[in-house]
C-alpha cells in the first residue's frame, strides 16, 4: 500500500496539472477565437456604414485601420494559445507516467525503505520454511549485515547479527559485527557488564578460530569489567591449554568461589590437574585464597512480581562511607539468594575488601536496574562485618518501602 501510494500521488499530480494547464489554453484560445468573429463583425458594419452614407471616406478608413490592427493582433493570440495547446499533447501523459514511476521506484529501492523491508521478508521466510538452503540463509544475514551498514549506530542489530553469524558457524564475520557493537557501544553510556558481555563473545569467537592467546586476552578485558562465569571457566581453561598453569588455579579458583551452592567436583579436578603439571616442574603451588564475605540476601514474597528490569546490588563499604569497596549485581530469579564478595568485585584498583579490617555490607534492590538508589527501591539495614578471618558469612534481609 505504501509503495502504491509513493507512486500514484506523484502521478495524479501531474496530470492534474496537465489537464489544468491544457484547459487554460483551451479556453485562451476559445477567447482569441470570440475576440476575431468579434472584428470581423464590426468590420461588416464599417461597410454598411459607409455605404448607407453615415460614414465618410476618410472616418471609414480610419475605424477600419484600428479594426484591422486589433484583428491582426488577436489572429497572432490566436496562432500561438493553439500552438501551445498543441505542444502539451496527451501523448506526453503516459510517457511522464512512466518517468514518474521509474523515478519513484529507483528511490525506494536505493534510498527507501524497500532493502528493509526485503530482509524482514527473508526473515520471515527463514522462520516459516525449515528447507532453506545455506545459501539462502548466508544471503538473507549478507542482506541484513548490508542494512546494517547504513546505521552503524544500531547495536542491538549488530549483536542479534553477530548471534546469528555464530548459529551459522560464520566466525570471522561474527567477529567482526561483534567488534563493531564492542565500538558503538563504547560510544554510549552502558552498563560494565555490558562490554563484560561482549568481550566474552569475542573471545568465545577467538577461541573458536584458534586464535588462544586473543581469546584469552579478551576473556582477560571482559574480568576487568565484571566477574563472568563464563569467562571466568574459559579463561582458565585457555591459560591452562597455553600453560600458565598458576592463572588457570587462579580464574578456577574465582569461579568457584563465586558458585558457592554449585557442586564444583569438575572445578576441583581442573585445579588438581594444573598443580599436578606445576609439581613436575618442581612447583608446590598453594592457593592463596582471599578474604571474602559471603551474603545471603532474603527477599519478600513480592519479588515474583518484580519486572524483568529489575537487579540486586550487594554493598561492602567502609564504615559510615557510601562509597561501595566491592559491589555485585545480579538479576532477581530466586527469594534467596547467596553471593560472595572479595577483592574480585573492587569498584577499582584502589579499593576492594582485604585493606579493610571492618566493612559494613548492605544490599538494595532496584526496580529500575539503575546503579544509584532511586525511590521507591527496597532495601535492608548496613551490618557491621569484621575482616579477621578468610571467610566471613553475613544475613541480610529486604525490605518493601
Amino acid at each position: 500500500m505504501l509503495i502504491l501510494t509513493i507512486w500514484v500521488i506523484p502521478v495524479l499530480v501531474f496530470v492534474l496539472f496537465a489537464v489544468r494547464q491544457r484547459s487554460q489554453k483551451e479556453q485562451g484560445v476559445e477567447s482569441a477565437e470570440r475576440s476575431l468573429s468579434i472584428h470581423k463583425e464590426q468590420l461588416a458594419r464599417l461597410d454598411q456604414l459607409r455605404d448607407s452614407g453615415e460614414l465618410s471616406d476618410v472616418e471609414y478608413q480610419s475605424f477600419r485601420l484600428e479594426e484591422e490592427k486589433a484583428l491582426l493582433a488577436d489572429a497572432e493570440t490566436d496562432r500561438s494559445s493553439r500552438g501551445q495547446v498543441s505542444q502539451m499533447s496527451w501523448v506526453w501523459v503516459p510517457l511522464f507516467t512512466l518517468a514518474i514511476f521509474g523515478g519513484a521506484w529507483l528511490t525506494y529501492n536505493k534510498i527507501g525503505a524497500y532493502p528493509a523491508v526485503q530482509v524482514k521478508e527473508q526473515f520471515a521466510q527463514l522462520a516459516s520454511d525449515a528447507n532453506l538452503s545455506p545459501e539462502q540463509v548466508s544471503k538473507t544475514l549478507n542482506d541484513y549485515q548490508q542494512l546494517l551498514e547504513k546505521t552503524p549506530e544500531d547495536i542491538e542489530g549488530w549483536f542479534r547479527l553477530a548471534r546469528m553469524q555464530m548459529d551459522m558457524e560464520a566466525y570471522p564475520e561474527a567477529l567482526l559485527s561483534l567488534n563493531k557493537v564492542l565500538a558503538q557501544l563504547r560510544l554510549v553510556e552502558h552498563e560494565a557488564e555490558d562490554e563484560s558481555t561482549i568481550l566474552a563473545y569475542i573471545g568465545q569467537v577467538q577461541a573458536t578460530l584458534g586464535a588462544s592467546e586473543l581469546s584469552l586476552a579478551a576473556f582477560e578485558e571482559s574480568l576487568s569489567y565484571f566477574q563472568n562465569d563464563t569467562a571466568l571457566g574459559l579463561a582458565g581453561r585457555l591459560s591452562f591449554d597455553l600453560g600458565k598453569n598458576e592463572k588457570a588455579i587462579e580464574y578456577w579458583t574465582r569461579l568457584k568461589l563465586n558458585n558457592l551452592d554449585a557442586d564444583s567436583q569438575v572445578i576441583d579436578e581442573f585445579i588438581a590437574e594444573a598443580k599436578d603439571r606445576l609439581l613436575a616442574q618442581g612447583i608446590d603451588y598453594a592457593v592463596d585464597e582471599p578474604i571474602r564475605i559471603v551474603v545471603r540476601v532474603d527477599l519478600p514474597a513480592a519479588w515474583e512480581g518484580l519486572s524483568k528490569d529489575a537487579a540486586l546490588f550487594v554493598y561492602a563499604r567502609p564504615i559510615g562511607s557510601r562509597m561501595p569497596l566491592a559491589v555485585k549485581r545480579l538479576a532477581i530469579r530466586a527469594q534467596n539468594v547467596t553471593v560472595m564478595l572479595s577483592d574480585s568485585d573492587a569498584m577499582g584498583p584502589m579499593a576492594g575488601i582485604s585493606s579493610q579490617d571492618v566493612v559494613e555490607v548492605t544490599a538494595r534492590v532496584s526496580l529500575t536496574g539503575i546503579a544509584n538508589a532511586q525511590p521507591g527501591d527496597w532495601g535492608t539495614d548496613a551490618v557491621e562485618v569484621s575482616l579477621n578471618q578468610v571467610e566471613t558469612n553475613v544475613e541480610l534481609t529486604i525490605n518493601m518501602p
